[in-house]
């Protein structure tokens, strides 16, 4: 098997390595990842690959109130990012505006995980992502956001990879709470 990097639409080292691999019935899902973008490249996919590839997304920022959950109760998790933005840049070939799009996954840290998210989290009692515990510890939640895109520039248009950028809450206290019954008046 060869791997090479390949720009989209070069059907002739596609089928080259097609036939490679299994005698030229499919085209692997991962086979031919695109060209690592570089600088100096004027073609109008590796600038939108270049430039994305370097712009600062937006990282979530995860909270949840009052900073501790109660085993059983829901927990509402506040995201406090974006789901969305628009970037743009001049460059040599003209304007280059990228589109992207963030999605919310969480990882509760208690072995759940809940996603995709195409709008923010919000607090008690309108937010929508939302965990109940059922034992009492630390956790760690890890909330990913898959970013994808679409560019265009001098005529031309496409997709470009998904990045992710990602927030934490380091040892989030699920407690749990036992109702005393006291002898008295």
């Amino acid at each position: 098997m060869h791997t090479r990097y390949a720009d989209p639409g070069d059907g002739g080292i596609f089928a080259e390595l097609v036939d490679v691999y299994d005698g030229g019935t499919r085209v692997p899902d991962g086979l031919v990842p695109p060209c690592p973008a570089r600088e100096g490249d004027t073609s109008p996919y590796a600038l939108a690959a270049f430039y994305w590839e370097r712009i600062p997304l937006p990282e979530p920022q995860p909270y949840a109130a009052p900073g501790w959950a109660i085993v059983g109760k829901t927990v509402y998790l506040e995201t406090r990012g974006q789901t969305s933005h628009v970037y743009t840049n001049d460059t040599e070939i003209g304007p280059l505006e990228i589109q992207a799009t963030g999605r919310y996954y969480v990882d509760w840290g208690d072995g759940e995980s809940s996603g995709p998210f195409g709008a923010e989290g919000g607090p008690w009692p309108h937010g929508h992502i939302t965990h109940d515990y059922i034992w009492s510890g630390t956790y760690d939640i890890v909330v990913t956001q898959r970013w994808t895109a679409t560019w265009s520039l001098a005529g031309h248009s496409g997709t470009l990879r998904e990045l992710r950028t990602t927030g934490t809450i380091n040892g989030f206290p699920a407690r749990e709470i036992q109702a005393v019954v006291g002898g008295g008046r």
